[in-house]
């Protein structure tokens, strides 16, 4: 993708989510339609997106700028997080006066990513990466956690109907929006990532990469939610919060060992060459 397009989308993305975030902070009754839990939920996750996220979006595009392929990596993660979690904003939080900011930040997210995918160099991508057992460490770790995330959420929603009570987690929204998302969307892109880079396939490398930066927030994100419930004196399932806290430990860990197999310095000069070398190939 042209580098212009990527500076100008991830901008709009960070100005905007500075608004979202902020207003979510500090606008007393912007969430006055939310449930308590629900309410500590999006603070926790606003503070996460101003305080991290925002940040390191803008830092990625410094080392854009330099060709670096750690950043570029970096950064579709970090577009992968602000898709999900403005997804989630869109179609679960009460209707309130930044709807169009959320629907914004989710579109421009969504085809912003979809645009660079599509324009990957994938075989480049896997000759930078260095062999080592991290790779099948990563694939296993993201098998695991698809599968785990897909038990809890699928065990809430079986007893729900077996019972005939309605899950606790539903509050009193309508339907079950992240349990979806992650079902629909999460839980398949992690199995077959997963599969993908365990077989050393092109795009379990490129996917790869991007989804460990995606957990490592959204994790982050997930226990900052967990903390704001928890004073706001909201009841916690002390299951599915430890499970949010090895997650996020361990993806964490994970994705910094993933990355330090990336051959070449930082500047991405390695990558650079591939390519350059691959275009020669053609070429010639």
């Amino acid at each position: 993708m042209n580098k212009k397009i990527i500076y100008t989308n991830s901008i709009a993305v960070a100005i905007l989510a500075l608004i979202a975030t902020l207003a979510g902070l500090f606008w007393k009754g912007l969430y006055q339609h939310d449930t308590i839990s629900g309410t500590a939920q999006m603070m926790g996750q606003d503070l996460v997106t101003l305080v991290i996220c925002i940040p390191l979006l803008i830092g990625t595009l410094y080392l854009i700028r330099k060709d670096s392929l750690r950043g570029h990596l970096i950064w579709m993660g970090i577009i992968f997080y602000f898709l999900y979690s403005y997804a989630s904003m869109a179609f679960l939080t009460s209707y309130n006066q930044l709807f169009l900011v959320y629907v914004a930040i989710f579109s421009i997210s969504l085809y912003t990513l979809l645009g660079e995918l599509l324009s990957l160099d994938t075989k480049s991508i896997k000759k930078s990466f260095s062999p080592g057992v991290i790779h099948k460490i990563a694939a296993a770790f993201l098998v695991i956690i698809g599968l785990m995330l897909a038990v809890m959420w699928l065990k809430m929603i079986i007893d729900s109907l077996l019972t005939g009570i309605a899950p606790s987690a539903l509050e009193t929204y309508t339907t079950l929006v992240i349990q979806a998302l992650d079902l629909g969307v999460v839980v398949p892109a992690a199995v077959i990532t997963g599969v993908l880079l365990f077989k050393g396939k092109e795009w379990g490398y490129a996917l790869a990469s991007i989804f460990l930066i995606k957990v490592s927030l959204l994790g982050t994100a997930i226990l900052s939610m967990i903390y704001f419930m928890a004073q706001n004196g909201v009841n916690i399932e002390l299951g599915q919060a430890m499970f949010f806290i090895i997650v996020t430990a361990m993806g964490i860990i994970i994705s910094v060992a993933f990355y330090a197999q990336i051959k070449g310095s930082v500047n991405g000069n390695k990558y650079v060459e591939l390519h350059k070398s691959d275009k020669e190939t053609i070429i010639g």
